[in-house]
This record gives structure tokens, sequence and C-alpha cells, in this order.
């Protein structure tokens, strides 16, 4: 009993742990750094704005694929844009290495993953959904956009989708920070690369429904595909097979996070910071 005490002890440290990191980064915020992120917010909804007025042009032209219709590929925008955060996850993890502040992350009381996640959580997450995505959600019909999921059951699919696609972005987000360390701390070069093939492999900006069908199913099964193209595809109704996806997320979850943690144990081995 004693035992089954200080486990449960144990675990409730921990999750204690990682709620005072969130809503001590969450916080952050106002300390002088919300006119740097509500520029990050300006040039998102200029984006956003850009891609309807694009969406709409290409749908009077008859450029648009019959798999996919104007309200869906709206809707595909606004929930891309609304959780662009959770479907672009990048972490403190390899900015920490130039900063050298990583260091102080091995001091804390929970393990270093846990703690990129809860301060991703707090910095970007919880100020981005309240700031900018719920009133851009609330505000999307005025652009006339239906911003409700194709049918309640494929909105809560949707939410499982968009979980383990947050979760399968943590994994990748290890890895560059991995492949940031093997660098000797080319943050910046690993950030660019990550940047250079996110937002198209991934489906983010543009949906696979518009790229030739061998290459958007392609794309659809690599790593990066089960992030965004998952969650919104199930999300829009654009999809006949979403058992089929979040397996196919399960599956690159389970193999990225292997993969990423032991590369990244190993990789610390090469760990160069500096600063604090």
């Amino acid at each position: 009993m004693k035992c089954l005490k200080d486990i449960l002890s144990g675990y409730g440290s921990f999750f204690k742990a990682i709620g005072s990191t969130t809503t001590i980064c969450a916080k952050q915020i106002f300390d002088g750094a919300f006119l740097y992120v509500a520029g990050g917010y300006v040039v998102q909804a200029a984006q956003f704005i850009m891609l309807i007025f694009i969406w709409r042009s290409l749908e009077k032209g008859g450029a648009l694929s019959f798999e996919t219709s104007l309200d869906q590929l709206l809707t595909y925008t606004l929930m891309s844009t609304i959780f662009h955060q959770e479907l672009n996850i990048i972490s403190p993890a390899t900015s920490s290495l130039w900063e050298g502040s990583i260091i102080g992350r091995f001091l804390r009381p929970m393990p270093l993953n846990a703690s990129f996640i809860a301060e991703t959580i707090g910095r970007y997450w919880i100020p981005n959904f309240i700031f900018f995505g719920l009133p851009l959600w609330l505000m999307s019909p005025l652009f006339g956009i239906r911003p409700f999921p194709a049918t309640p059951w494929y909105g809560v699919l949707a939410i499982l989708s968009l979980l383990l696609a947050a979760s399968l972005g943590f994994a990748i987000d290890l890895l560059f920070a991995a492949f940031a360390m093997h660098l000797k701390n080319g943050c910046w070069a690993a950030l660019a690369v990550r940047e250079a093939i996110y937002a198209l492999l991934s489906g983010e900006m543009i949906p696979f429904s518009l790229f030739p069908k061998e290459i958007g199913t392609i794309f659809s099964l690599l790593p990066l595909g089960s992030i965004a193209h998952g969650p919104l595809t199930i999300y829009t109704g654009n999809t006949s097979t979403p058992f089929l996806t979040l397996g196919l997320q399960i599956f690159w979850n389970v193999l990225l996070w292997i993969a990423a943690i032991r590369i990244f144990e190993k990789s610390k081995e090469r760990m160069v910071s500096f600063g604090g």
C-alpha cells in the first residue's frame, strides 16, 4: 500500500510540475511580449485572407477538383489557421540549444521532453487559441465560411486525430532538435530545413486534394501528411476512411516516438550549449 501511495504521489508531483510550467509560460505573454505575439497573429490573419481569395478565384475559374468543394476548402483553411500552432509544432527544443537555456531544463523535476511540451502548450497553444483562434472561429461566418465539422461524429474523430497529430509533431520536433545537435548547434539551419518542407508536405497550407492524385496520395502516407492533412480532412468530411487515417497516425506515432527518444538521447552526447 505504501509503495502504491508513493507511486501515486510521484505522479501527482509530475502533473503538478507540468501544470505549473504551462501556467507560467502562458502568463509570460503579458510580460512585455504581447506585441511580438500579436504581430504573429496579424501575419496569420493576412495569410488566411489571401488564401480565401485564392480559393474563391480558383473556384470561379473552375480550377478546383471535383473531390473538394469550395465550402470544404474554406473550412479546411479556417481550421488550419486556427490550429496552426498544434499542426506546426516548434517547441523550445531547438532554440534552447542556441540560447543555452536547455541546461536549466535538466534541473527541472520532470523529463526534458515533458518540459518542452508543457512550455509549448503554455506559450503558444493557449494564447493563440484565446486571442486569435477562437475569435476567428466565431467571426468566420462573416467571411461566408462554415466553421463546423461535416458531422458531429466527424468532429469527434477530428479531435482525436488532432491529438495524434500534435503528438506526432512533438516527435518530429525532437528529431529536428537532435539534427541541430549533430550540426554543432546549427539551430537556424535545422529550422530553415524544417520550414522549407513542413508547410508543403504536411498539407497545412495546400490540401493534398489540390495536388495530382498520385502525388497527393503519396504525401498523405508520409509522416508529415498525418499531421495537418489527417485531422483537417476528417473535420471537413473530405475522406471516406477516417479510421484508416487514425490508424496511420497511430502507426507513425509509435514508430517516430521510439526513433525520436533513442536518437535524441544518443545526440545529447554531442550537445554543445553556452549561456542560460
